[in-house]
C-alpha cells in the first residue's frame, strides 16, 4: 500500500481549517474540513483528529470502532462548542477510510468525499450532505445545477454542530491495484472528478501535486487537501 498526502490554505483563506490523519499502520485515513468563526473551524477538525486518532483501534471489528471514535469526536466538539462562546456552532465535515482486508469501511459526513478508481473507472461512492443536493434527490434541482448552486455549500450534517450525528456508515470492495481518493472540497468545487481521475491515471501517486496545482490555478479560495491511496 501507498500513500500520498497535500493539504494547503488555497490562495483566498487565511489558514488552513482542513486537517488529515494518516496511519498506514492501522490502515486508518481521515479527511476534516471545519467551519466557525473565530478559530472555530480549526479547533472543531483538529479535534476530530486528534479524537479519532487517540481511540480508534485495529480490531475485526474496524468499522464499529472508527463508529464510536467518531461519535465521541462529535460530542466533544458539541461540548466544546457550549462551553465556551468564539466556538459555539463551530463543525467539522469528515470522511475517514479503514481499510480492512478486501475492504474499504467508509464514514462520511458533510461534503469531503471518497472516490475509487478501478479499471480506469473514477466514481465518487459517498454522497455530500448539503441542501443543494437534498433539493435534488427531492426533485426541487436538477442534478446538472447542483455543483453550481449557493446551496451547495450549505451543510446538512456536520460533526459538532449536534449532539448526536447521523453518519453514512459503509464498506465497498477493493482490489490490489485500486486508488482511493479522499478529498476535502477546495478541491472538488474547481476539478471536475473526469480529470482527477485522468489525473490519477497519468501520474499514479504524483498526481496529488498536480491536482493542487490545478485547483490554485483556478482560483484556489478554499483550503485543499487530498490523500491519494493505491491499495
Amino acid at each position: 500500500m501507498q500513500t500520498a498526502v497535500v493539504s494547503d490554505k488555497g490562495l483566498v483563506r487565511a489558514k488552513n481549517e482542513d486537517r488529515y490523519l494518516i496511519a498506514p499502520e492501522r490502515r486508518l485515513f481521515v479527511v476534516c474540513d471545519g467551519m466557525g468563526g473565530h478559530r472555530g473551524g480549526e479547533v472543531a477538525s483538529s479535534l476530530a483528529i486528534d479524537v479519532i486518532d487517540s481511540m480508534y483501534s485495529c480490531t475485526n471489528e474496524p468499522a464499529a470502532s472508527l463508529e464510536s471514535s467518531i461519535k465521541t469526536a462529535n460530542k466533544v466538539i458539541f461540548s466544546k462548542g457550549i462551553q465556551i462562546a468564539e466556538y459555539h456552532e463551530m463543525g467539522t465535515t469528515l470522511t475517514g477510510a479503514v481499510i480492512h482486508e478486501d475492504s474499504v469501511h467508509v464514514a462520511h459526513v458533510g461534503d469531503s468525499g471518497l472516490y475509487l478508481l478501478r479499471d480506469k473507472q473514477f466514481t465518487k461512492v459517498t454522497r455530500d450532505h448539503t441542501l443543494a443536493q437534498k433539493m435534488a434527490r427531492e426533485g426541487f434541482l436538477d442534478a446538472n445545477e447542483v455543483r453550481s448552486h449557493p446551496y451547495n455549500h450549505i451543510l446538512t450534517r456536520a460533526l459538532g454542530i449536534e449532539l448526536e450525528v447521523k453518519i453514512d456508515f459503509f464498506h465497498e470492495p477493493i482490489d490490489k491495484g485500486d486508488y482511493i481518493l479522499l478529498a476535502s472540497d477546495g478541491l472538488t468545487d474547481l476539478v471536475e472528478d473526469h480529470e482527477i481521475g485522468q489525473l490519477i491515471e497519468d501520474l499514479g501517486m504524483g498526481s496529488p501535486d498536480a491536482m493542487l496545482k490545478l485547483a490554485l490555478a483556478r482560483g484556489g479560495y478554499d483550503n485543499i487537501t487530498i490523500i491519494l491511496i493505491q491499495v
